[in-house]
């Protein structure tokens, strides 16, 4: 994902959001860490981190990647989790909470989170919107071919459920120059309103939530694909 996504960026956005918050985190969860770009980023930069995820190979590929920086891992899911310490602010990146396909996961995960988090603390996280999932995703298929790595993103989407489902095929060039290695994955994503978001917060014990078009600081509009959100 380095080859799509500017996670340094999305780094700097998120400080962006705590100074305009007024807030000064020294601990934080990353909470769906996967291999841990961010986590990494976040430690780096002087932070505490602790990484949750449910994969034991993500969390092993992150660990790797450590060599003496303040993280810390735990496996477990997103709905299901507790720390032994609170931290100032919590996050999740790249569409995570999309992968919560009930309103009851949101609930039940985003109280993990207000349970996590110190009396004070935010929780930042991105989402697919619901005009990204249904429209600008939708229902087509979508080549890619960027250094060295083909990919094939087939994508649609349920109206009924509204539950995106991508069918990802990518192909890597061999060294040998053999024939490209293939690996295939199938995601699913739930389309939420802002409405439905919210409620959730609230039903888990967030005062407040604020909704930005991702990387700004202007509100969501129609045609805005990522949300950012930042529950308080």
């Amino acid at each position: 994902m380095l080859r799509y996504v500017d996670y340094r960026a999305w780094v700097d956005y998120v400080e962006r959001i705590f100074r305009k918050h007024k807030a000064e985190p020294k601990t934080i969860l990353d909470l769906a860490c996967g291999t841990g770009i961010p986590t990494v980023i976040l430690a780096r930069r002087g932070y505490s981190v602790i990484g949750v995820d449910r994969s034991p190979r993500m969390l092993e590929a992150l660990q790797g990647k450590i060599h003496g920086l303040p993280i810390a891992t735990l496996q477990a899911e997103m709905t299901d989790f507790r720390l032994e310490s609170p931290v100032d602010a919590a996050i999740s990146l790249y569409d995570s909470v999309n992968y919560l396909l009930t309103e009851d996961e949101l609930v039940r995960c985003f109280a993990c989170v207000r349970r996590a988090l110190s009396p004070g603390g935010l929780f930042v996280f991105d989402m697919n919107t619901v005009y990204s999932l249904s429209t600008f995703w939708g229902n087509r298929v979508s080549p890619r071919n960027v250094d060295g790595v083909a990919s094939l993103w087939q994508n649609t989407f349920d109206e009924q459920t509204r539950i995106s489902t991508l069918h990802l095929t990518f192909w890597e060039e061999r060294k040998d120059g053999g024939e490209p290695a293939r690996y295939e994955e199938v995601h699913q994503e739930r389309a939420y309103t802002r409405a439905e978001v919210a409620r959730s917060l609230k039903q888990a014990g967030f005062a407040e939530a604020r909704f930005f078009n991702h990387g700004t600081f202007f509100p969501v509009m129609p045609l805005t694909t990522r949300m950012m959100v930042v529950a308080l």
